[in-house]
């Protein structure tokens, strides 16, 4: 449980980046496009393990900033209006009857 994340293994002629997924405990190479990277150092190889390791994590970082925007809302507002109005005012409330 208490084990790094990510290592450097040495190989013939260089050194291979190895990280852990969060669900997963064997290691993984890191790989660009399927191959199997070597990199000079041993600090080059966790530095990409590192990155893999957030990449794998998270993607490719924050694709959008703010409020997504749901059909399911967009469908009551064609019904109903404006049901929910802008910053600092209050929505209105939809009473079935």
């Amino acid at each position: 449980m208490n084990e790094p994340r990510v290592r450097a293994v040495h190989v013939y002629n260089g050194w291979e980046g190895h990280f852990r997924k969060l669900h997963k405990a064997d290691w993984f190479l890191v790989e660009v496009n399927g191959i199997a990277q070597l990199f000079p150092t041993e600090d080059a190889a966790k530095v990409a393990a590192y990155e893999a390791m957030t990449r794998h994590h998270f993607g490719d970082g924050i694709l959008r900033d703010g409020e997504t925007v749901s059909a399911e809302r967009s469908q009551a507002e064609e019904l109903f209006g404006k049901v929910f109005p802008g910053k600092g005012r209050k929505p209105v409330e939809v009473v079935r009857r």
